[in-house]
């Protein structure tokens, strides 16, 4: 089932910099931002599933990173409610 996700705006100007530099050698057929994404990944999906333990826990490290950068932005999380799962 096909989902919308929400990318920080620096990441999204970076793919949107990339398909507009396309579009002007490929034209109607240059990708899109969404075509761009999709590339990125399934490259990140190929190196999960294909690298051995020491690439997946660097993957790991920066999936969690991000993770903890994402909910620095947020602020204080003290009174949320903290949920399992």
């Amino acid at each position: 089932m096909p989902s919308n996700i929400r990318v920080p705006s620096e990441l999204y100007e970076k793919l949107r910099e990339i398909s507009i530099s396309l579009a002007g050698e490929y034209q109607s057929s240059a990708p899109t931002i969404q075509d761009v994404a999709n590339v990125a990944l399934k490259r990140f999906l190929h190196e999960w599933e294909a690298e051995g333990d020491l690439a997946r826990q660097a993957i790991v490290a920066e999936l969690l990173e991000s993770r903890r950068l994402s909910r620095s932005k947020m602020g204080p999380t003290s009174n949320k409610q903290k949920l399992s799962g």
